[in-house]
Order: C-alpha cells, then sequence, then structure tokens
C-alpha cells in the first residue's frame, strides 16, 4: 500500500460516495487507475464494507451508553444471539481481562435503559456509563 493507496483510503472514508470522477481528481490519477486501485484495497481485504453512518439523535434515540459485561452465565452463541437481537445494541466488543463483553447501546430514554440493563442483569454484572459528549468519532490513521 502506497502514499496514493493511503490518500484514496483517506478520501473514502471521509465520503465513500465519492464519485470515481471526483476521486480521480482528487489524487490525480486517471478513473481507471482509481478503480483498479479500489478493486485492489477490496481483493486485498484493506477494504472490507462501503458504509454509512446514521445520526441515532436524529431516530431518537438521545442516549448512547457503553456497559461491561462481566461474569457471564450463558455460553459465547446465546448472549452474543441475545445482544444481535437487541434493536439497541449498536456494537460488542469481546475484551480480555474482567470484562467479558463491552456493548455500545442507544435507547430513546432513561427508562428504556434501565429496562435493558435489567434484562442483561439476568445473566452478567453490570457497569454502565452514559456518553455525554463525542469530541472525535470514526478517526482513521494511515500513518
Amino acid at each position: 500500500m502506497d502514499k496514493t493507496d493511503r490518500k484514496l483510503l483517506k478520501i473514502l472514508h471521509e465520503d465513500s460516495r465519492i464519485s470515481i470522477v471526483e476521486l480521480s481528481k482528487k489524487v490525480n490519477l486517471s478513473r481507471p487507475s482509481v478503480k483498479e486501485r479500489i478493486n485492489k484495497l477490496i481483493e486485498t481485504g484493506i477494504i472490507t464494507n462501503f458504509t454509512i453512518q446514521v445520526s441515532l439523535e436524529h431516530l431518537n434515540h438521545a442516549i448512547t451508553f457503553f456497559t461491561e459485561l462481566s461474569q457471564v452465565t450463558l455460553p459465547v452463541e446465546k448472549t452474543l444471539n441475545l445482544l444481535k437481537n437487541s434493536p439497541n445494541v449498536n456494537e460488542v466488543h469481546i475484551v480480555s481481562g474482567d470484562v467479558n463483553y463491552l456493548v455500545k447501546a442507544t435507547v430513546n430514554n432513561t427508562t428504556e435503559m434501565k429496562n435493558l440493563l435489567a434484562q442483561w442483569m439476568h445473566f452478567a454484572q453490570v457497569k454502565s456509563s452514559i456518553v455525554l459528549e463525542t469530541p472525535i468519532e470514526n478517526q482513521l490513521n494511515l500513518e
């Protein structure tokens, strides 16, 4: 991966909807060269997906919080299915240390949060923190 590939990734990371024409202008390469580089980045697994970011606040998910689940009493598959099937769960990370899972979730209000945490307390010890502000989000460092 060279400097041009890194520049392509940075631009695509900021706006995956950018046209090949615009992208080729920004990196000073022909459209076929840009398309070929993107295809190679996909084939090698460096680019895994083209996606969007949704403003959860605009969907009435006013509260974002992280929860540490530890001392989980359910098998991994069952735990992951439960979390995956919850419409409020945005991310699940299996982590090292005393905590088993780090879960990012969003809810409309604290009552929804309380109810969700109560469900999780049936199979794990729960510790949560509400996000007050996200000054840095989805940052990509290619250096």
